[in-house]
């Protein structure tokens, strides 16, 4: 009879911990975005600032537990799947971080207002979002290997 495992490297009190140093660049932004709905108001006018980083942050911690939780179960053809699209919200939402917040940022105080200070906080946006993909990149192959040793035992 064929038994289903969980990793090693996810079960109890690791795998909790990996889980919030994941989320933690999430909410890190998510609470950006609620400082600049306070700062410039509910307008849709600026939404790559407000609501993108509060409604993207909401679907990407979605996707990360429920990803998170569904490794822990057996899974069949149509969870593998769910399991590949939940997995790109993280990403996405990472490739925004370091994309909008990180490089554009970078671009306006390169070339639309010369400022250190943006600079510098777009080089921050682009670390975080690096931290995230990388760190949702490292579960997904603990999950990855851990399936395929599975596989061939």
């Amino acid at each position: 009879m064929d038994s289903f495992t969980v990793a090693p490297e996810l079960e109890g009190t690791k795998g909790d911990i990996m889980a919030a140093r994941i989320e933690v660049p999430i909410l890190v932004v998510m609470i950006y975005g609620v400082v600049e709905f306070f700062r410039l108001g509910w307008s849709q006018d600026h939404y790559l600032y407000t609501y993108a980083p509060v409604l993207g942050g909401v679907a990407a911690s979605t996707g990360l537990f429920t990803y998170f939780f569904l490794v822990s179960v057996e899974r069949k053809r149509s969870r593998k799947t769910l399991l590949v699209l939940l997995g790109f919200l993280p990403y996405f939402y990472a490739l925004y971080i370091m994309g909008f917040l990180g490089l554009f940022t970078i671009y306006e105080g390169v070339i639309g207002k010369f400022s250190f200070w943006s600079m510098i906080g777009g080089i921050f946006w682009v670390f975080l979002g690096f931290h995230l993909i990388y760190r949702f990149y490292l579960m997904t192959e603990i999950v990855r290997r851990h399936d395929e040793r599975a596989m061939l035992a």
